[in-house]
């Protein structure tokens, strides 16, 4: 295995594939990496600080937060020198001087306050209701040209590791020549909805001038489609690698092959709040009935993750719950279902629930090899504990519409579960009451007490139970059935230099990234 690592963190990043860049435009020695990621900007000025914009900016290197995360998961500087906990409500960021914005002027705390109250300015294309959320802010401070107090609403111990969050760039207001202005080392050229990302080096850089002229990010996907874009040399690197291939490639030596375990997590959101899945019995049932190890031999080909016994992975080794399993009985799912009264009286092969045919409907979307044999591993799955399932593709937001509508009984999904390196966003964002992404109305008040409790601790040995707890009750009334911890899988051409896989998978590019002549 290949592994080139990365000496500085405060970076970011990501490219992609098939440049769409006029050669009279770049000089012949211009040096170009292309990169396939299974997803494109979501629009042509796609600001980072807005819905999940901010992953594909942070990889490809163009926006920066205060904070990062080290390859260790721990919370590192990046455009601030420092940061210091005042108050149960009051944190003091000290900015790194020197840093120049890309259209040349240089980062100064009013910016960065500015930036920040573009989240809560409805109508502009920072607004993120989602993140301001997150961080609770009440007010922020400016003391002098480098320093600022952030306020917080109430007590948030992961208020520092909130700022990790892509989302949390610091960004100042674009204009024609420079549609979006970051910090990073790689300037914003252009972008083609869902499909390119197109970056050039920025010299003036404060973490030094990048090696690369250029990155683009093109969106593949299909994973076999990448891989054969590789071969063909249309691009450089991709970054998900279908496993399967990946596995052969294991086993014959061969390809510049890069690994690393990730906290992403695939799971399937049920619907709680109506339809047969409201049913207690059922979802207990559907989760018995899933042999994860199965899954992931045969949708990972066993090189591209691990079981999840509960929503946090092993790497994450402060907060996963190491007691929690999620083990597959089918036996015992059939006897809960009869004893629920949820029998097959027809003959059929499917049980009923209240007179009709328990046939579920789930759905997932493209971007993730791994994703179309889940599902499709499910249906059969279920099928054997006599459970109907009617399965299809759709698009991510598309499919939420749909599980809230009731259209669709569960949605399979793949979320980092801690891009953050706190375990408070995900069970925040996913299951507490009223979370943006708690599509499915699940609603627990031990849950969301027990969540308020661990924002107000800050000492890691008092919030471990709690969110210990956490995991316990999501195991127990699985508002989210979690499957497998994913480890992602990259292949290179053999002259990508630099590279190396973020746990939380939210850096990339780096001055360091380079392309071996």
């Amino acid at each position: 295995m290949f592994v080139s690592t990365i000496s500085k963190l405060s970076l970011i990043g990501a490219l992609s594939t098939l440049a769409v860049a006029s050669a009279t435009a770049e000089p012949q020695t211009s040096k170009e990496l292309v990169i396939a990621a299974p997803f494109g900007p979501k629009s042509a000025v796609p600001d980072p600080r807005a819905r999940q914009n901010g992953w594909l900016s942070n990889r490809a290197g163009v926006s920066e937060t205060l904070i990062g995360l080290g390859y260790d998961m721990s919370m590192q500087p990046r455009l601030a020198q420092s940061f210091e906990n005042l108050t149960p409500t009051e944190w003091k960021i000290t900015l790194r001087q020197g840093v120049k914005f890309h259209d040349g002027s240089v980062m100064s705390a009013e910016d960065v306050k500015a930036s920040f109250a573009k989240l809560d300015l409805e109508g502009h294309p920072a607004h993120n209701p989602r993140l301001s959320k997150l961080l609770g802010l009440k007010a922020i401070k400016v003391v002098d040209a480098h320093t600022l107090i952030f306020e917080t609403e109430t007590p948030n111990s992961a208020f520092l590791w909130s700022l990790t969050e892509p989302s949390a760039a610091v960004m100042k207001d674009g204009y024609a020549d420079h549609p979006l202005i970051g910090t990073g080392p790689f300037v914003f050229e252009k972008a083609v909805t869902e499909k390119t990302y197109v970056t050039r080096g920025f010299e003036s850089y404060w973490g030094g001038a990048p090696k690369l002229d250029r990155l683009v990010i093109d969106a593949i996907p299909d994973g076999a489609v990448a891989a054969l874009a590789l071969k063909s040399g249309d691009v450089h690197l991709v970054s998900n690698y279908p496993e399967a291939d990946f596995a052969k490639l294991e086993e014959d030596q061969a390809g510049q092959r890069f690994e690393a375990a990730t906290t992403r997590l695939f799971f399937y959101q049920p619907r709680v709040n109506g339809g047969p899945l409201a049913n207690d019995s059922l979802r207990q049932a559907v989760s018995l009935g899933l042999d994860r190890e199965t899954i992931v031999a045969a949708a990972l080909a066993g090189v591209g993750g691990d079981v999840a016994n509960a929503l946090f992975p092993a790497n994450m080794t402060s907060w996963v719950n190491a007691d929690l399993t999620l083990p597959y009985d089918p036996v015992r799912a059939q006897a809960m279902l009869a004893d629920a009264g949820i029998v097959d009286s027809d003959g059929n092969g499917i049980r009923e629930l209240d007179g009709t045919d328990v046939v579920l409907k789930l759905r997932t979307y493209e971007g993730r090899a791994a994703l179309r044999p889940t599902l499709e591993i499910t249906q059969a799955m279920l099928q054997q504990i006599g459970i109907g399932a009617e399965i299809s593709i759709g698009e991510f937001g598309a499919n939420n519409d749909a599980l809230a509508a009731g259209e669709i009984d569960m949605h399979l999904q793949a979320w980092g579960t801690a891009p953050q390196g706190d375990p408070d966003y995900f069970p925040s964002t996913i299951v507490a009451t009223g979370a943006s992404y708690n599509i499915a109305g699940y609603s627990n008040p031990t849950l969301d007490a027990l969540l308020y409790e661990g924002r107000a601790l800050f000492k890691t040995e008092a919030r471990q139970p709690i969110y210990a707890r956490v995991q316990e009750i999501v195991n127990q009334d699985l508002p989210i059935i979690p499957l497998f911890h994913k480890t992602q899988v990259s292949v290179g051409n053999g002259k990508v230099l630099g590279y190396q896989i973020h746990p939380a998978e939210t850096y990339l590019a780096s001055p360091e990234l380079d392309l071996a002549e």
